[in-house]
């Protein structure tokens, strides 16, 4: 009895000394380096303020979103397909860059397409801004990849979109 008494003790020791040894080390892991703050207005415009300029007032009060062309007759075409949930149809376009397309209550506009080089793994994708066109809001903003679809996916109760393919003219 006397012997596990005297066992327990040294454990208890070893464990306190153990506590002290180890303290200075965490107290001092509290003085982290905290990283500079970011100056918001020295941060580059992204798509998002190019694509607010396209669409303007005259634009959305004419209504002239089907197939409103672009300038240049070169640019990539991205194919996407765009599936009604309640008809279970499924519909393939295929929209040229910087073009505005509407479709039901969605307006699209695909601003940039991008194919793997031959060498690397073969990915499709596009960036794209999806519109809710009665509201005016923006649903989907940013790149939809083909071979990941559910990480870059359109969050809308009635229709899913998905990009096919990216041509070079």
């Amino acid at each position: 009895m006397v012997i596990k008494s005297g066992a327990k003790k040294i454990l208890k020791l070893k464990i306190y000394l153990l506590f002290l040894f180890l303290t200075p080390f965490i107290v001092s892991a509290e003085n982290i380096d905290v990283a500079p703050l970011i100056n918001l207005e020295d941060i580059l415009p992204s798509y998002d303020e190019e694509i607010e300029n396209v669409f303007t007032d005259e634009i959305i009060a004419k209504k002239e979103f089907n197939q409103t062309k672009s300038v240049e007759y070169n640019n990539p075409i991205a194919t996407l397909s765009i599936l009604n949930k309640i008809t279970a149809e499924v519909e393939k376009f295929s929209l040229q860059l910087k073009e505005s397309y509407l479709y039901a209550e969605l307006r699209i506009y695909v601003i940039d397409c991008y194919n793997s080089k031959p060498y690397e793994k073969k990915e499709t994708a596009a960036y794209l801004n999806i519109y809710n066109h009665n509201t005016n809001n923006k649903i989907f903003n940013g790149w939809m990849i083909k071979s990941l679809p559910s990480v870059s996916s359109l969050e809308h109760p009635i229709y899913d979109i998905w990009v096919d393919e990216c041509v070079k003219l």
